[in-house]
């Protein structure tokens, strides 16, 4: 709706308003009169439509024509007429006590209605007030509650920086404002110096947030362990501006401020790092210090096999190791094997076991398995106890005759 409309302005930094552009063509900031809720008003040209700009909308509200001097100078009356209006609605408020601050008032070109803003933390009956300023004045007003950040935008001024406010200047929006924001440039976290005006946060900590954030995420975090030409130290503290930090250095006491270039540096580089180490525990243990075969493995092991962190050799696991004949590894003690059930619950004998360590189960239900073999027991009596007997199902309708067991 707005691309072929013309966008008018009432205050600066205010909500643009569109309309129907009129049969003359007009320029960017000249002055219109148009007719809107509140009757005829005097605002500024911001926007125009692009040269090929579609119908416009219908229900449109038109512009009325261009200012002359006269609307001008009606303008400033109005004008002149609000201040006065302001003056005796906030003595009405000091009179009755009430809660209330009178921000700004606003009249038509016909001085016939007008807006009043004011703030209050709560709800306030603000009824006196406005039927004593309407009586003396015969105008029609208009209340309207606003906010903190309105009311400066509202009232105007200049901040800490002495310059006039960025709200009431140029900005039409207010952005959302955090304190992570000042803690991420490094700023006092005092009310006093990170609030503006209207008592929140600095609208401006967003304006440099993003480079900030950018450049801290070149810098290692306070508390990490950082190498530099000085020395291995702890951050400490980090200035985002100069791109530097400052460490404690372990070999000294004192802090060192080191660009950020530098970090990550080797202070030196020692061709055997644990060689204290292994001389310490030669002493404790009482054994030799290991030394690095030709091709760096440590001496007394074969050269391919790989060495643990200290010198010591990796963890065996099961089949890593060639087994001797009876099963167990060279040098190790015979582990006990864990016999394993069969189908149907029994127990695989160790004679049933296979190169693989698994039973060697038969097909359930053939007479191998009911019946023990001929060679189930040895010449002396003593063998494989037989398997337990299977119990068939009864089928629907059968008795317990009809069900066959195993041949005795």
């Amino acid at each position: 709706m707005s691309a072929n409309m013309i966008g008018v302005r009432f205050r600066d930094a205010a909500k643009i308003y569109h309309f129907a552009p009129p049969e003359e063509p007009l320029h960017e900031g000249e002055y219109v009169v148009v007719r809107t809720a509140k009757g005829l008003e005097m605002g500024r040209v911001v926007t125009l439509p692009p040269d090929d700009a579609g119908p416009v909308p219908q229900g449109a509200r038109p512009i009325v024509r261009l200012a002359n001097a006269d609307d001008r100078a009606r303008a400033e009356q109005m004008r002149a007429r609000g201040e006065e209006m302001l003056r005796r609605a906030r003595a009405l408020v000091a009179e009755r006590n009430l809660p209330m601050y009178v921000a700004a008032m606003q009249l038509n070109l016909a001085g016939e209605e007008g807006s009043c803003h004011f703030q209050a933390d709560r709800h306030v009956d603000f009824t006196s007030v406005r039927r004593g300023v309407e009586e003396e004045f015969d105008v029609r007003l208009h209340m309207h509650h606003v906010g903190p950040r309105d009311r400066a935008k509202l009232v105007d001024g200049h901040d800490i920086c002495g310059l006039r406010l960025c709200c009431s200047s140029w900005m039409t929006d207010f952005p959302k404002v955090g304190i992570r924001m000042a803690k991420e440039q490094s700023l006092a976290l005092n009310p006093d110096k990170i609030s503006g005006v209207c008592g929140r946060l600095l609208c401006c900590l967003t304006f440099e947030y993003p480079v900030y954030r950018e450049m801290r995420g070149k810098l290692p975090k306070l508390g990490k362990r950082v190498s530099t030409p000085a020395g291995m130290g702890k951050v400490v503290q980090s200035n985002v501006i100069k791109q530097t930090i400052t460490l404690e250095l372990d070999d000294h006491a004192g802090r060192v401020e080191v660009p950020a270039a530098e970090i990550g540096m080797a202070v030196r580089v020692e061709e055997k790092p644990n060689a204290a180490l292994e001389e310490t525990l030669s002493d404790v243990l009482g054994r030799e210090p290991t030394t690095e075969a030709a091709d760096g493995a440590p001496a007394g092991r074969p050269a391919g096999q790989p060495v643990r962190r200290g010198g010591r050799p990796p963890r065996r696991g099961r089949g890593a190791e060639p087994e001797t004949a009876d099963g167990t590894v060279d040098g190790e003690r015979p582990a006990r094997r864990r016999k394993r059930r069969g189908r149907h619950g029994r127990r695989a004998g160790a004679g049933e076991a296979t190169a693989s360590g698994g039973p060697e189960t038969q097909a359930a239900g053939s007479p191998e398995e009911r019946a023990p073999g001929p060679d189930a027991a040895g010449a002396d009596g003593e063998g494989e106890a037989a398997p337990r007997r299977r119990r068939r199902r009864r089928g629907r309708g059968r008795g317990r005759g009809s069900g066959g067991g195993a041949p005795g």
